[in-house]
């Protein structure tokens, strides 16, 4: 017998992995599933999945897409979700350094030297923007300038560490 041959339960195992792998595509934004290097068929089915609310309709289309997929060469797709992924990760990781950083620049008036020192800011709104951020938390209404400086902030982190 050849080493090659798989078993009955491999081939589940890995057909149940494939219609895992479009379930988990469906989770994406429909306007990022059509930039995937899929077929026309497979993005409709995958939009379709979405839009269905009934169980048993949902799980026959997520059937009927794993059966498309395994059709489909998936290397490309594979690659580019796993980089959607890491783009996702390094954006939340960005969010939260700078909720941090707001966070710090509100409750201590000696970071604001640190922050400049590392990011190099537009000086002319972050002093505006900060001394009103600053007012609204002390007053307990977060608002505009809260969410303002967190804008500032993520923009200059996102310059600094995306840059090559």
């Amino acid at each position: 017998m050849e080493d090659s041959i798989k078993s009955k339960t491999q081939l589940k195992k890995e057909a149940d992995d494939i219609q895992q792998f479009g379930i988990e595509i469906s989770n994406l934004p429909n306007h990022k599933i059509k930039e995937l290097s899929l077929s026309d068929e497979i993005i409709e089915a995958i939009i379709f999945y979405k839009e269905i609310k009934k169980n048993g309709a949902k799980r026959r289309q997520a059937q009927f897409l794993g059966k498309l997929l395994r059709d489909f060469d998936l290397s490309n797709v594979t690659l580019e979700m796993d980089t959607l992924k890491a783009f996702s990760r390094l954006q939340v990781k960005f969010e939260h350094e700078a909720e941090l950083w707001r966070e710090k620049l509100i409750n201590d008036q000696s970071a604001l030297n640190e922050y400049i020192n590392e990011f190099q800011p537009d000086l002319t709104n972050l002093n505006q923007t900060l001394n009103a951020a600053r007012k609204e938390f002390q007053s307990d209404k977060k608002s505009k300038n809260y969410r303002n400086l967190y804008r500032i902030i993520l923009a200059d982190i996102k310059k600094i560490r995306s840059a090559p």
